[in-house]
């Protein structure tokens, strides 16, 4: 009988290689405050803002325009509206603001980044570079109270005069160095800020102060009606309370999900009607608020049938997750875009029913 023979060599000379591999790799593998791997992720850190920033003045672009349109939908919650990104290093998160200062070559004062491309409002005399000084009169610190100070004066702007869709602000600016008078046509808009956020989720929110739109939604939607479909959406959230609806809504639902044992039974039961009540509010006043800024609505409501394709057979959360359902959406769209385009071809008002009934 043959005994059985174990040869250790090879397994040894394995284990041996791949010590020699695992030394290998810790060479090459750099450590975190290597120069280059610090320089590296400066630039992706650039990159990044740079692309956000981007996307941010695109979604401006269709945003400022349909708060300013919106403006007699918000009942009063209005700010006055300069067409231009204005920012300081306050302005972003406290991690990103060494990248900002590099990149976008802000610093604590208040600088306009970029004015839109006004086609049928006036244009504003504000430059990017602009750093504004004073604005109604009112001195711009530097540091964190000069966007609370500017802020302050575009409430107060619109505010006083609420009857009035358009004004002037005066302000200076410093400019190439030099201190710069100017006059400021503003507009009366509803009091929300969009803001991007690189998200890879297709979706949108409204806190009741800012809309939050995702960068994967921007990308599903390239057209820029189609986005301006789902800010409004979003906006007639703001406008119609939901937020605060829902919030109690889910508190009662809670209440009594936690007298039945805490199922979550209570919770979906309770909340879903008033869920699909309010996205169908919303769906119709945000059409009307589209279609007041100036869109071509004509066909607008595929977006639905492309979302339903998209969300087909996932729960994900989504902007177009909560009931109803897409299809419901898309046959609800199409009929309020029929409702808005024979008030149009009559020369009626603009006005949804609930508010002309009211």
């Amino acid at each position: 009988m043959n005994t059985p023979r174990f040869s250790f060599f090879p397994a040894c000379a394995s284990i041996a290689a791949t010590f020699v591999l695992t030394a290998c790799a810790t060479s090459i593998r750099p450590s975190s405050d290597d120069p280059d791997v610090v320089q590296e992720q400066a630039l992706q850190q650039s990159m990044s803002l740079n692309q956000r920033m981007a996307l941010q003045r695109r979604l401006d672009d269709v945003a400022i325009p349909l708060m300013e349109h919106s403006a007699p939908f918000c009942d009063g919650d209005v700010r006055a509206s300069l067409g231009a990104h204005i920012a300081s290093v306050w302005s972003f998160e406290k991690e990103e603001r060494i990248t900002v200062k590099q990149t976008l070559h802000l610093d604590d004062r208040l600088a306009v980044l970029w004015t839109l491309d006004r086609k049928q409002a006036p244009a504003t005399p504000l430059r990017a570079g602009d750093v504004l000084l004073s604005v109604g009169g009112k001195p711009l610190p530097a540091g964190e109270k000069g966007i609370d100070r500017l802020n302050d004066v575009l409430l107060d702007a619109a505010r006083a005069k609420p009857m009035k869709r358009e004004g002037w602000l005066d302000a200076v600016v410093q400019r190439e160095g030099q201190s710069t008078a100017l006059r400021l046509p503003y507009a009366a808009a509803c009091n929300y800020t969009a803001i991007t956020r690189m998200k890879n989720e297709v979706h949108a929110e409204n806190d009741g102060h800012e809309i939050f739109v995702n960068s994967a939604l921007m990308t599903f939607f390239p057209d820029n009606r189609d986005l301006a479909i789902v800010l409004g959406h979003e906006l007639a959230n703001g406008v119609l309370s939901h937020g605060g609806k829902s919030r109690a809504v889910g508190i009662a639902a809670g209440i009594v999900d936690g007298a039945l044992g805490g199922t979550g039974m209570a919770e979906e039961a309770l909340s879903s009607p008033f869920s699909q009540q309010f996205d169908a509010e919303a769906d119709y006043l945000g059409l009307y608020m589209v279609a007041a800024a100036g869109y071509d609505i004509e066909g607008a409501e595929r977006i639905w049938r492309e979302f339903g394709v998209h969300t087909a057979g996932t729960k994900k959360k989504s902007f177009v997750s909560a009931a109803p359902t897409s299809a419901r959406r898309f046959v609800a769209m199409r009929r309020t875009i029929a409702e808005i385009q024979a008030k149009k071809k009559n020369g009626a008002p603009l006005v949804p029913l609930a508010k002309s009934k009211s």
